[in-house]
């Protein structure tokens, strides 16, 4: 993305690595002893916090070491192949992009070893373009809360915070609830409808399927159990409104604020930035 180190000697040097003053020379010739991006390699590291740290920091490695791929990692080379940081108008592009079945689209460069829990990977890009958007992460103290200087969102797979997993994926700071994000694949079945837990629930997935959403008992559910929107493709979110408008009963598809249940992913980031940190009655 042109915003990394220069060269593999800046990297050992970042202080984020916590490479030991006298293991520098040796991680250095490792990693420049690798070829291009994309051409396989081995790196010859065997401390495993530090190869972690060095994965984290320089995920471009996973298109050269035969290692299992992370969540963030499939993120950053999809965000290679955008060209372009992962926001609303284009995380549908992105997840395209790493399905192994849908081959529109693909890595321009692809990871050695390409796997990934497809959950994991659909939470890493929400929590992208959170990000990206001006959303954050917030930080971690030294015994693990967050820590609540600004805007922005929290992952809940991660420090304390992981205690309240079961109720979702990622939380935004909000009032007078807080908006707890339950993050989805292709399918929304009845993992989605029981994940808001009578809270401010809010969906975000990249459901292929828009009969899961438009009929009145699964929209009465929705709402019934908390859910003020729900987040899908353009695609499905037009198909959805298409068949409501059809029968009759787009008025069914309205939040308990009065607004629509039902929006496509590409006003995900704005809305959220919108009622983050304030209240969510006007979401």
């Amino acid at each position: 993305m042109g915003g990394g180190h220069a060269s593999w000697n800046d990297v050992v040097a970042d202080p984020r690595l916590k490479v030991r003053p006298n293991e520098r020379n040796t991680v250095l010739s490792a990693l420049s002893s690798l070829g291009a991006i994309g051409t396989a390699g081995q790196l010859p590291i065997p401390k495993k916090r530090l190869l972690k740290r060095l994965l984290e920091w320089a995920p471009c490695l996973y298109t050269q070491l035969n290692i299992r791929t992370s969540a963030d990692a499939i993120v950053h080379l999809c965000e290679i192949t955008l060209g372009a940081k992962i926001v609303s108008a284009n995380v549908h592009d992105a997840f395209v992009i790493q399905h192994p079945n849908d081959t529109t689209k693909t890595f321009s460069i692809a990871p050695q070893f390409w796997s990934g829990n497809p959950g994991d990977i659909s939470e890493a890009l929400c929590s992208e373009v959170l990000t990206n958007e001006g959303l954050p992460k917030l930080e971690l103290d030294a015994t693990g809360w967050p820590i609540y200087n600004r805007i922005g969102h929290i992952r809940l797979n991660k420090g304390k915070m992981i205690a309240v997993k079961a109720f979702g994926d990622i939380l935004i700071p909000c009032a007078p609830s807080n908006l707890i994000i339950s993050v989805k694949t292709e399918t929304a079945k009845e993992r989605l409808l029981y994940s808001a837990n009578m809270i401010e629930g809010i969906g975000f997935g990249f459901f292929n399927s828009a009969t899961e959403f438009w009929t009145p008992s699964r929209m009465n559910l929705y709402k019934r159990m908390g859910f003020t929107a729900i987040y899908l493709p353009d695609s499905t979110h037009a198909a959805i409104h298409h068949e409501l408008n059809q029968k009759g009963i787009k008025s069914l598809a309205i939040n308990v604020n009065g607004k629509q249940l039902y929006r496509p992913l590409t006003s995900f980031g704005e809305e959220m930035k919108n009622v983050a940190g304030k209240h969510s009655l006007h979401l």
